[in-house]
């Protein structure tokens, strides 16, 4: 039986926030602070603004705490995976406030952190609560919130790659869990409406959804079912431009291109990723348009030097006239 941490939903949740304020750390960000403090009832001893991701600067504050029993992550994803580290590295409670919606690291166990320009998933941190402020949330720029249903509709592009990992690597497969993430996907798409409106409704189904996408992982015992092609390319194209992208658009993107080299369903795809109001066209969302063509060619020297498992991006040739027709209409 799966134990999920316990999730609040409300519009009034930090006011009744229970917690001891000289035993407390808060790991945030200047913007969802400003908006938060305010609300708490009282004000923790300690607060940590999160700059970076890296592991080496992570280890280096989490070394510079004093000893505290509490903690408590306001914000986005960075903060959600801050505080995640620091309660894996402290054992200590675990209180997630997400401040947007864009990413689900907010139900996962693991934390991702930065090592050079790769991401690596390390830890091993359980939530005691999630509180999910739909006040908090709704003060958030729609597109960011918008953005988080690329970490469940990956699954359509990702389950395909799954299968190729089965078919020709005798990777672990489960046809009941594959179904499970068909199902997810049209829960998703009937709720288009409401996650594109941002309203009370489409937050909680976002996060609820989340939490049944990572119950397929957790359940698997690996990420297979919702991270492939889409998120390999979202990867390599940080570690080529060296650049940082909202991750629900930068993974959009990389779902249409892989549905489309992979013969899945790419029309559909783009037109419920239109519907969720996720932006993906490299000008919306900071490719420039020499920077896709290279993404896109490096791609499979990324995933073999990166040891990732079989996908399309493994299947398929990638010459300058695949990459044309991938692009032509982006």
């Amino acid at each position: 039986m799966k134990t999920h941490p316990e999730l609040h939903f409300g519009s009034h949740l930090l006011e009744s926030l229970d917690y001891e304020p000289r035993h407390t750390v808060v790991a945030t960000m200047e913007l969802p602070w400003q908006l938060a403090s305010p609300r708490l009832p009282a004000s923790p001893d300690h607060v940590v603004f999160v700059e970076r991701m890296e592991r080496e600067y992570l280890d280096r504050v989490e070394s510079s705490l004093p000893s505290f029993s509490c903690i408590v992550g306001i914000g986005g994803g960075s903060c959600m995976d801050f505080a995640k580290y620091l309660s894996w590295k402290r054992s200590s409670k675990l209180i997630l406030i997400p401040s947007i919606v864009s990413v689900d690291a907010c139900v996962t166990h693991l934390v991702a952190v930065r090592e050079g320009r790769r991401v690596r998933n390390v830890g091993n941190a359980h939530a005691a609560a999630i509180l999910i402020d739909f006040t908090l949330i709704s003060a958030a720029p729609k597109r960011l919130n918008r953005a988080g249903s690329a970490d469940i509709l990956s699954v359509h592009t990702a389950s395909f790659d799954w299968k190729i990992g089965y078919e020709r690597d005798a990777e672990l497969y489960s046809p009941s869990l594959a179904r499970r993430g068909t199902e997810i996907i049209a829960k998703l798409e009937s709720s288009a409406g409401d996650i594109c409106e941002v309203n009370k409704t489409g937050i909680r189904k976002l996060v609820e959804l989340f939490e049944e996408e990572n119950d397929l992982c957790l359940e698997l015992g690996n990420f297979r079912p919702e991270e492939g092609s889409e998120h390999f390319f979202a990867y390599a194209a940080e570690h080529v431009t060296g650049k940082h992208f909202v991750h629900g658009e930068l993974v959009s993107l990389g779902m249409i291109l892989m549905a489309r080299l992979q013969n899945n369903k790419a029309d559909w795809l783009k037109g419920l990723v239109d519907r969720l109001g996720v932006l993906y066209r490299p000008s919306d969302i900071g490719l420039e348009a020499r920077e896709l063509p290279e993404i896109l060619a490096a791609l499979p020297a990324y995933c073999r030097d990166e040891g990732l498992p079989r996908t399309i991006i493994t299947e398929r040739e990638f010459s300058p006239a695949i990459i044309d027709s991938l692009i032509s209409d982006l």
